[in-house]
């Protein structure tokens, strides 16, 4: 519970700065769902992490990892995920606001890759209180490392969703199929393997399909109106 409540703390932050500190107002904050126009960045926000879970599942495979968890996946068990990213979608707009609605583009205007990186290791640093204390990866010091990677890698595809989408909900849909599908899946599907090997391969996922919206150039290192 307290874990839960700490993930609004971003938001607040954000909230506290542009109401207060800088005084810029919410209009460019990407509150509105902006669903007509930007319908199919939510779909993304689904297909995207979905992708990157399957692409560790079969990662683990090609390594040699027992998936003999695939057996026993149950519709029940995919609708639970399901309705469990819904649930988890407005609570992780703590994190998202905070993190892609105001910091995200702020860090490296004009450059988007740079700022997704930089991001990355912002955003894992702030995790470190979770790993330490056992929350996640069983205190792995390796966590401490794997972390800000995974979060760069994740930084790419939020932080692309959020400025094609013009809001802030998409990446906040991603963040929970992440949190709660994709975690879900390779828990279950892959029965045998540790935290830690399970996040490695899902950082294989999830970095492929950053590396396909950069090589794309949807996600460049420098946008075109930056160009000197």
């Amino acid at each position: 519970l307290l874990s839960m409540l700490a993930t609004f703390g971003p938001a607040i932050a954000a909230m506290v700065v542009l109401k207060w500190i800088t005084r810029e107002g919410f209009k460019d904050a990407g509150l509105r769902f902006n669903f007509r126009e930007g319908w199919a960045y939510y779909l993304w926000a689904l297909l995207a992490p979905l992708a990157g879970g399957a692409i560790a599942v079969l990662a683990a495979r090609a390594a040699g990892a027992d998936v003999s968890g695939l057996s026993a996946l149950s519709p029940v068990e995919i609708i639970s995920w399901f309705v469990g990213a819904l649930v988890w979608t407005p609570i992780l707009f703590g994190e998202e606001f905070g993190w892609r609605g105001y910091l995200q583009h702020r860090l490296a205007p004009g450059r988007p890759l740079l700022a997704a990186l930089l991001m990355g290791l912002i955003w894992g640093i702030w995790h470190y209180a979770q790993v330490l204390a056992g929350i996640v990866l069983s205190a792995n010091p390796l966590a401490l490392l794997v972390y800000p990677i995974f979060c760069a890698m994740s930084s790419v595809i939020l932080g692309w969703l959020r400025d094609k989408s013009k809001s802030v909900w998409p990446a906040c849909l991603t963040h929970a199929v992440g949190n709660v599908i994709v975690s879900g899946m390779t828990a279950k599907l892959l029965p045998n393997a540790s935290d830690m090997s399970a996040w490695v391969f899902t950082l294989i996922g999830y970095g492929l399909v950053a590396l396909v919206l950069v090589l794309s150039r949807r996600v460049p290192w420098r946008e075109a109106a930056a160009e000197d």
